[in-house]
Formats: C-alpha cells, sequence, structure tokens
C-alpha cells in the first residue's frame, strides 16, 4: 500500500513540475513575442521617417507625392509647417511634421547675422594691472 502511495506521489511532484516549467515557457515566449513585436514596429517608424526626411529634403512645391522602393510618400504645407504621410509597402501610414525648410533657412540666417555683430565688435582693453 505504501509504494502505491510513494508513486502517486512521485507522478504529482512530476506533474507539478511540468506545469511550472510550462507556465516558465509559456511567459519566455510570450516576452520573446512582444519584443519580436516591438522591434518590428521600432523598425517600420524609423524606416516610414527616413522616407518622411527624404520627402522634406526634396520637396519643393506647395504639396506632391513621391514613390520609394519601401513605400510612397504625400506632403503638403501647412503655414510654417511641412506635413509627410508615408505609406509603407505593407500599407502601414504614418504622419510626421516639419518645420518648413524656408523658415528653418530665416532663423539660420538670423543666428548668423546676430554671430557676425558679436564678432564685428572688438573686445574692450583690459584694464587689470598686475605687478609681479
Amino acid at each position: 500500500m505504501s509504494k502505491i502511495k510513494v508513486k502517486a506521489g512521485i507522478l504529482l511532484y512530476a506533474l507539478f513540475m511540468a506545469a511550472v516549467f510550462s507556465l516558465l515557457l509559456q511567459f519566455y515566449l510570450n516576452r520573446q513575442v512582444a519584443n519580436q513585436r516591438l522591434f518590428q514596429a521600432n523598425r517600420e517608424r524609423a524606416e516610414a521617417y527616413a522616407l518622411a526626411v527624404l520627402t522634406k529634403e526634396t520637396a519643393t512645391e506647395e504639396n506632391g507625392q513621391l514613390a520609394f522602393d519601401q513605400g510612397s510618400t504625400h506632403y503638403r504645407r501647412q503655414g510654417n509647417m511641412l506635413e509627410v504621410s508615408s505609406q509603407l509597402a505593407n500599407q502601414k501610414s504614418y504622419s510626421f511634421y516639419f518645420e518648413s525648410k524656408k523658415e528653418l533657412e530665416k532663423k539660420d540666417k538670423e543666428a548668423k547675422d546676430s554671430k557676425d555683430t558679436k564678432k564685428s565688435k572688438a573686445p574692450s582693453p583690459s584694464t587689470d594691472k598686475r605687478s609681479d
């Protein structure tokens, strides 16, 4: 009689250990799947952002469309903002807003002018007298 109880105890222990192992394995696999999905989403967003930056650099008109190997972009200017919508080859769409190139050039020019005026001022001679 006692041998049967021992065998049943061993079987219950083995079943318990298998359940614990399967829970740990399930947790690990779920984390791996979540990390892979996050990586995929970040890669797609980076791809869409790269397309948007290329569009920003080449956009000359008020609105338009550009096609790339990885997808296409639509852009339009709204005041001093440039709205770029990137649609990837897998049909996912992302929107980005950039400050208009013209406004950036104007700010850069103003910053350069202010630096030039600061440089043109001659520093006043020092009145500090030291005697060594």
